[in-house]
């Protein structure tokens, strides 16, 4: 029984063919591969675009309309305080509400000329934040009017409700805190300066305290009104001198204030014994 082998088409053969051979073998692989299954094969080169592993939000400039600034770092303003910072010569006041950060100007706009600030404000259950003054309160997240004046009716009716709190959009990252200052002033790139944090006093900075120590400074040389010794000596004397008019005038008179205390009476009957 005769038996046939598959021919086999080697693509890489292993022992060199001779070079007048060499275009009918290429012929003949040309065949095989374009009648073969390998027809329909095909390459495309794809672009791969690089992608940024440190990317992260815009240090300044406009991203969707809004114009992030990164204020101060994350770790600057721990849960629970709150920071004013001077960002472009605008007060902003950045503060924790139920683990989330707001900014919010940092002046009431029920107060008058003189404002306390808000960073010593309280809050509210419905996230409101309280004036210090005047106890009306206005929505950390819109800035609306929740109350105007609730515990003064007439300066409710005599004041009109001018405006509302002016809130910044905040946003934060692993870093930074971001404010947008919605075009309002121009991205500098400047980070904002922190004026004061916690419960500290309003106007006074963190770089510039304001503290001046007093010190009393005795001369004693120099004679004047106060304490040293001639004045003692001569205010002691006019002391005793109307201490014994007033005695005297009590005696002649009977009336004043020793009128009643039996003072008198015991140094009328001592008078009268000698």
């Amino acid at each position: 029984m005769a038996t046939t082998t598959p021919s086999k088409c080697l693509l890489f053969p292993s022992a060199p063919r001779p070079r007048h051979t060499n275009r009918v073998y290429l012929d003949r692989v040309y065949r095989h591969v374009s009648q073969g299954p390998f027809r329909n094969l095909s390459c495309k080169a794809a672009e791969v675009s690089k992608v940024d592993e440190e990317a992260g939000p815009p240090v300044s400039g406009e991203t969707g309309g809004e114009n992030w600034i990164p204020v101060v770092p994350l770790a600057a303003l721990p849960r629970g305080e709150r920071r004013v910072i001077v960002q472009d010569g605008e007060t902003v006041l950045l503060l924790w509400y139920k683990d989330q950060v707001y900014a919010i100007e940092n002046r009431s706009p029920a107060e008058g000329a003189y404002s306390e600030g808000l960073l010593n404000a309280k809050l509210t259950q419905d996230g409101c934040v309280v004036c210090p003054t005047t106890d009306s309160t206005f929505d950390l997240r819109t800035g609306e009017i929740k109350e105007w004046y609730p515990k003064n009716p007439v300066l409710r009716m005599l004041t009109p409700a001018l405006r509302k709190l002016f809130v910044y959009p905040v946003k934060t990252d692993m870093e930074n805190i971001y404010i947008s200052m919605k075009g309002s002033v121009p991205a500098t790139g400047v980070s904002a300066e922190i004026l004061f944090s916690g419960r500290a006093q309003p106007g006074v900075t963190a770089e510039d305290v304001n503290i001046e120590e007093v010190r009393m400074v005795v001369v004693e040389d120099s004679e004047g009104f106060g304490f040293n010794r001639t004045n003692e000596l001569i205010n002691g004397k006019a002391a005793i001198i109307g201490f014994l008019l007033l005695i005297d005038f009590e005696l002649l008179t009977g009336k004043g204030l020793l009128k009643g205390t039996g003072f008198l009476d015991f140094i009328y009957s001592a008078f009268t014994s000698f």
